[in-house]
C-alpha cells in the first residue's frame, strides 16, 4: 500500500500490518469495548503499511506528509510470529534507522524530543509468540466455540497424518475452518468477521490492547 495517497487527517495513527488487522482494529476501535471515550472511534487514524519488510519505507514516507507535524501519538502494531525478541528488534530497528525515538520494549511509550509519543505492540498481545489469527481464535463470541475448535483440530490433524497435508500456517487454516462451519462467518476475511460480530470486544484477551491504547491515545 502506498502511503502517498493517504493523507493524515487525526492527530493519533495506528500502523498495522496488513488489510485484515486494518478491519480487525477498526471494528475494536468503534466496539463497545472502548464506547467510554469517544477518541477512540474519531480520533484515531489506521494506516496498514503493508508487510513487516515494508515498515522503513512506510515510516520514511509518512514522516514527510503533510500534516505529519500535526500527530499526537503514533502507535505500530503488527504479528510476533515465530520469534517474539525479533519481532520487537524489528520494530524498534525500523524506528531508528527513520529518526523516531524508540520505546523500551513492546506495550510501552516513549516520547520524542517533538512531544510525540510512539509505541509498539504485537499480536497475540500478552508478550506471546504468533499472531493476529490466534488472538482471533481466542477471542470468538460464540459460547461453545471451545469444543467446536477442538473438532477443527482434529479435522486438521487427521488431514495431515491420513491425506499428508501440510499446514505451514495452522492458524490460518484454523480460524478460517472455524469461521467457515458457521452459516454467519463463512468465506469472510478477518475485517468482514470482525464486523459481523466474530469477535467478543470484552474478551479478557483484549485488555492489554485495550491498556496500550488507552495510555498512547486516551490522554
Amino acid at each position: 500500500m502506498s502511503v502517498e495517497r493517504k493523507e493524515i487527517k487525526k492527530p493519533y495513527l495506528l500502523l498495522c500490518e496488513g488489510r485484515d488487522a486494518e478491519g480487525f482494529l477498526i471494528q475494536y476501535l468503534n466496539s463497545s469495548a472502548l464506547a467510554q471515550d469517544q477518541r477512540f472511534s474519531n480520533s484515531v487514524q489506521i494506516f496498514d503499511f503493508g508487510g513487516n519488510d515494508d515498515l522503513c519505507n512506510f515510516l520514511m514516507n509518512l514522516k514527510n506528509m503533510d500534516k505529519f507535524d500535526s500527530v499526537e501519538s503514533m502507535s505500530i502494531i503488527r504479528d510476533a510470529e515465530k520469534d517474539y525478541a525479533k519481532a520487537c528488534r524489528e520494530i524498534k530497528g525500523a524506528l531508528q534507522k527513520c529518526g523516531f525515538a524508540s520505546p523500551e520494549c513492546c506495550g510501552k511509550w516513549i516520547d520524542d524530543d517533538t512531544g510525540l509519543r510512539i509505541g509498539f505492540e504485537l499480536f497475540p498481545l500478552n508478550k506471546d509468540v504468533g499472531t493476529l489469527e490466534d488472538l482471533c481464535l481466542r477471542i470468538l463470541s460464540e459460547k461453545e466455540n471451545v469444543s467446536i475448535q477442538s473438532a477443527v483440530d482434529a479435522f486438521l490433524a487427521e488431514m495431515e497424518s491420513s491425506y499428508g497435508r501440510i499446514y505451514p500456517r495452522k492458524h490460518k487454516n484454523k480460524l478460517h475452518a472455524y469461521l467457515s462451519s458457521t452459516n454467519e462467518y463463512v468465506a469472510m476475511p478477518i475485517g468482514v468477521a470482525s464486523k459481523a460480530g466474530a469477535f467478543d470486544w470484552s474478551n479478557n484477551e483484549l485488555e492489554t490492547l485495550k491498556n496500550f491504547l488507552v495510555e498512547g491515545f486516551g490522554n
